[in-house]
């Protein structure tokens, strides 16, 4: 056995999996001939089913191969691919059905389009990260992602190309009964041009010199730029590779799959099968990926198949296929760990008050002045807004509960989470069904949802102790798209054992907001919005206090260095866990808030969408900070409320994302930092105090200082982080030591 086992990891990767395919097709037939069993099987799984599944996945192998070449070129993952294909797909589906466009012109057209567009991306953005962390640049493909949404959008209605779209016909007449299933022109032509594509991407990679020069700057960027080998121009040239294959990809699964023109869930929803395909071939591999792209078109065949009137079931099974797949590789994502750490690093470091001016009238009054006014410009600023104004502030309050959920879990703990209002929803449909069936307390229902989002959060944090940087995110975001799509569809149903259950039912409607202490009425907009100012206070209050307690640093320091805090006895595992507990409670609270607001729950209610969004926003305030990340959702919160601005808010918001990144990483909450040191700087020197850490950041700042004396060298290094480091030793020597 173990001879047969070393055969064949002998052999040749590609030679593998074509083994591999030819035995599975074997095993298959075979059991169709086998009584008892292939009557079964026929009933589970029809042949036609089959060629369909293995059709449909040649497409999603397509897919997967180009976020692979992105990733081994420039080391991210591309969140951006799916818009990309769908920002130049669907405005050549709208020339073909709008405006009557030949299909034959359409087809290479958009293809040609799409190599264009991955160029641009390529040298305007992704060039301009070049030395950023991959994190950095994985965030900065969100942003690109919702910029190309907006200018998906803003297109689409430009060319008079905007409803719902099913599946269309292509200038190609065929027809060919299989079994159950009919094959058509638009399965024929992906039969025809996906072999034509795979030989020629295998031939380029392989037998041309810049193909060759593409993977060995692959394997090693540096090495090759020492061999003299133009890197920058190879990954243009991937890019523009890349790019055809998405819109190809888009096009070729558009007549059968439907158009949804300007629809801001694109993206995630035409990336999601790709992803999991690159994931099971651990971001490397072309051949794995493209037998996982045609076994997983195969198997969401079969669930459409078998779950007839829930198609959306489907996105489930690519959830469980990616998280089982990351956890069964265990670390072995080799290229994962090249250059690859899992912490934030553009949050910017908030650093606390400087010991030495933190008692000084001139400090403290201006702390609680500025707290009084920003309070009060809270509190009284939406009295005199209509009542729809008042509504839409209490959802943005809500949405800033959020935001601070994120600065604990992604700016302090360094984990990426694209579905937070997975969570947030968890949290809503607990909540909104105490209030509305069992009649409870209304902060018993919180309590109880902000239970629940910390239940779900700890279910994903647990895969996060082995999952890590990047590819948490992409966890997360499938889960995001499976919870939205199935579990918070009402149209769905579900069966296990005797229990048969309608999500309908489980979604709470008629959610009354209640009497507090039987004299306020939330249903005053006003009443339910200072509620939600409460709780966010709430937030911020628990956050912060977090944060200056131990348990917060330690969630800093494992973020940064996870194998000095294991070395220092630092008990890591509990550490990640709890920054997911706490960032799932304040999620589920701002949940149970939600479904208040909203009365109920419907389709769509938690889009992934709005957890890419929510991510976004927060990161253009400064993930470092809580005030940040508030100001950043608050203020395109607002945005959404202009109405002049109509259909250009997601490419605001996306392009907006991408400029912060490249000018503040830290976002607003930099800004607000510098502003605060600078006004510091000006009570020390009013004071006459020498504050060290103040004066090194001033030398930094400064150019062109002479040398500074060995003196002022000692000073500098007596940071205020090291004086507290310090005093925590002395006060506490047992727990420093931990």
């Amino acid at each position: 056995m173990n001879d047969l086992l070393e055969r064949w990891r002998d052999l040749d990767k590609r030679l593998r999996v074509a083994l591999g395919i030819v035995v599975t097709a074997a095993v298959y037939l075979i059991a169709l001939k086998v009584p008892g069993i292939g009557p079964w099987l026929h009933k589970k799984m029809p042949f036609g089913i089959v060629i369909i599944g293995l059709i449909t996945g040649a497409v999603t192998a397509l897919l997967a191969i180009g976020l692979i070449l992105i990733y081994r070129t420039n080391r991210f993952i591309n969140f951006a691919y799916g818009s990309m294909g769908s920002f130049v797909g669907v405005l050549s589906v709208g020339m073909y059905l709008q405006h009557h466009w030949s299909y034959w012109v359409i087809l290479p057209v958009g293809v040609i389009t799409g190599a264009v567009v991955g160029a641009l991306v390529e040298f305007l953005v992704i060039r301009r990260f070049a030395n950023s962390s991959r994190l950095i640049v994985t965030v900065a493909s969100i942003g690109l992602a919702q910029l190309l949404g907006g200018l998906e959008l803003l297109g689409s209605k430009g060319i008079g190309f905007t409803s719902l779209t099913g599946a269309f016909p292509i200038p190609i007449h065929f027809n060919w009964h299989i079994d159950v299933a009919t094959l058509g022109g638009d399965q024929i032509i992906i039969v025809a041009a996906v072999p034509v594509i795979i030989a020629g991407l295998a031939w380029f990679l392989l037998k041309t010199h810049s193909g060759i020069a593409v993977r060995g700057a692959a394997e090693n960027a540096e090495r090759a730029l020492l061999y003299g080998i133009p890197v920058r121009r190879l990954s243009t040239i991937v890019w523009m590779i890349a790019g055809a294959l998405a819109t190809l990809t888009y096009l070729l699964k558009a007549p059968f799959s439907g158009v949804a023109p300007g629809a801001v869930a694109n993206g995630p929803t035409v990336l999601l099968p790709g992803l999991a395909a690159a994931v099971v071939a651990r971001m490397e591999s072309l051949p794995t990926a493209f037998a996982a792209g045609l076994g997983l078109g195969v198997m969401e065949q079969v669930v459409r198949w078998n779950s007839q009137g829930t198609p959306s079931f489907q996105n489930v099974v690519f959830f469980i296929v990616i998280i089982g797949a990351l956890l069964v590789q265990r670390g072995a994502l080799s290229r994962a760990k090249t250059g690859i750490t899992s912490s934030w690093s553009a949050t910017g470091v908030v650093k606390p008050i400087p010991r030495e001016l933190k008692r000084l009238p001139e400090v403290r009054w201006a702390k609680l002045a500025l707290v009084t006014v920003v309070a009060a410009l809270f509190v009284l600023l939406p009295w005199g807004w209509s009542d729809s104004g008042q509504l839409l502030a209490a959802f943005a309050i809500v949405w800033a509960i959020v935001g601070v959920s994120l600065v604990i879990l992604t700016g302090w703990g360094g984990h990426i989470s694209l579905g937070q209002f997975g969570i947030v929803g968890v949290g809503a449909v607990v909540g909104g069904n105490l209030v509305a069936k069992a009649h409870a307390d209304m902060f018993l229902a919180l309590l109880a949802a902000g239970a629940a989002g910390a239940l779900i959060a700890l279910i994903v944090g647990l895969p996060a102790l082995r999952i890590q940087g990047l590819f948490l995110a992409v966890t997360t975001l499938a889960f995001a798209i499976a919870l939205n799509a199935y579990f918070f569809n009402p149209d769905n149903a579900f069966s296990l054992g005797p229990i048969h259950a309608k999500f309908s039912d489980l979604l709470p409607s008629d959610v009354r907001r209640p009497f507090l202490w039987h004299r306020f009425d939330m249903e005053s907009n006003y009443i339910a919005y200072l509620v939600c100012l409460a709780f966010l206070a709430l937030a911020i209050l628990a956050s912060v206090g977090v944060r200056k307690a131990r348990s917060g640093r330690v969630v800093v320091a494992t973020r940064d260095n996870q194998k000095a805090a294991d070395a220092a006895a630092v008990p890591t595992t509990s550490v990640k866990l709890s920054a997911f507990l706490l960032a799932g409670v304040i999620a589920g609270i701002a949940g149970g808030l939600q479904v208040i607001l909203l009365h109920k729950l419907g389709q769509n209610t938690f889009n992934p969408v709005d957890s890419l969004t929510v991510f976004s926003t927060a990161v253009i305030g400064g993930l470092g900070s809580v005030p940040g990340a508030i100001s950043g959702v608050l203020i395109f919160r607002y945005l959404e409320t202009i109405t002049a601005l109509g259909d250009l808010r997601q490419a605001i918001t996306g392009a907006g994302l991408l400029l912060v990144l490249l000018v503040i990483p830290g976002g607003f909450g930099q800004v607000m930092l510098n502003v605060r040191d600078r006004y510091l700087r000006w009570v020390a020197r009013r004071r006459d105090v020498l504050v060290p850490s103040l004066v090194a950041d001033r030398r930094v700042e400064e150019e062109g200082d002479h040398a500074p004396a060995e003196t002022d060298l000692l000073e500098s290094a007596l940071s205020d982080e090291a004086v507290e480091a310090t005093e925590a030793a002395e006060a506490d020597p047992v727990g420093a030591g931990r």
